[in-house]
């Protein structure tokens, strides 16, 4: 999967965070650097590499004494902004989904002549750091989930057995068609929705009830992936829980066969997921959402 050198790596994100914390939050104030190897477990050239990596990029200044080794650092402007972007998405649940499924889908493509590919293995790789904070288990198997739901990812025996993330990973077919195309899932979603004209999927084929004797008519599996797929979709507890109601009411409107009910139920999911972070998740559920829509009228 083609990934541009844009990406901060591990120690830089941590060090251009570390030189936000100590600095007051400000751009230009110099920083002694030997207490964040220290905390680090870094040795002084080790760091001074981070801050050299760091500098070329055009985020920091650095300022040499001979006595201080490695150098004390500053943040330029241009990396004042970038370490509170960063602070900002590392604390954003939307944020950090949207990466862990990018992640996950990038570490399953690099591995994708491996003869068994098992989930926890993921937390060995380079790719469990978002912004130099490694992800935990609950985000890892949320996205791994989120890409099965999805039908890029193929995933059997997911679960948690004490602190280990289970689970045995493939790539699909279309799985291996977004790995290639290298532009991100996101990007990758789009284009395939704006190729096709209806966008299906295989937990789309759900069973169907037909709403009274009229046209409209109900994906029964709608309310089933709300209840599965919210959780891994970023949202506060409030929201998460009136969509989840939502889908609640969704799947009692359509036993009791009320076409006006149900479609504004469905209006009001779709709603309220178009205002979600742009995750996996989010995109099936969207879709799913529209189908019905459209068969609702």
């Amino acid at each position: 999967m083609a990934h541009g050198r844009t990406e901060l790596g591990r120690y830089e994100a941590r060090l251009l965070l570390w030189l936000l914390r100590e600095s007051g939050h400000r751009p230009d104030v110099p920083v002694r650097t030997a207490a964040f190897g220290l905390e680090q477990n870094k040795p002084p050239l080790g760091v001074s590499a981070v801050i050299a990596a760091l500098a070329d990029r055009g985020l920091v200044d650095v300022h040499r004494w001979p006595e201080h080794t490695p150098a004390d650092t500053s943040l330029r402007p241009e990396g004042h902004r970038r370490a509170l972007r960063l602070e900002r998405e590392r604390r954003d649940p939307g944020a950090r989904q949207e990466y862990a499924e990018n992640a996950v889908l990038r570490w399953a493509f690099e591995h994708r002549g491996d003869e068994a590919l098992l989930l926890r293995d993921f937390f060995v790789a380079d790719h469990v750091f978002f912004h130099g904070d490694a992800l935990r288990a609950g985000e890892v198997l949320a996205a791994a989930r989120s890409l099965r739901a999805a039908g890029l990812l193929g995933l059997t025996g997911d679960g948690v057995d004490g602190d280990v993330v289970t689970g045995r990973a493939e790539l699909t077919e279309r799985g291996l068609d977004c790995g290639h195309a290298g532009t991100g899932l996101a990007e990758f979603l789009r284009q395939e929705r704006e190729r096709q004209s209806t966008y299906r999927i295989d937990t789309i084929q759900g069973p169907v009830t037909f709403i009274s004797n009229s046209t409209v008519t109900y994906v029964g599996t709608l309310a089933d992936e709300l209840a599965g797929l919210g959780p891994g979709l970023g949202l506060d507890e409030e929201r998460l829980r009136h969509l989840l109601r939502q889908g609640d009411e969704l799947r009692r409107a359509a036993e009791e066969g009320g076409p006006g009910r149900l479609r504004a139920l469905v209006d009001r999911i779709r709603e309220e997921l178009t205002s979600a972070p742009d995750t996996t998740g989010r995109q099936l559920l969207l879709d799913m959402a529209r189908q019905v829509g459209g068969m609702l009228g």
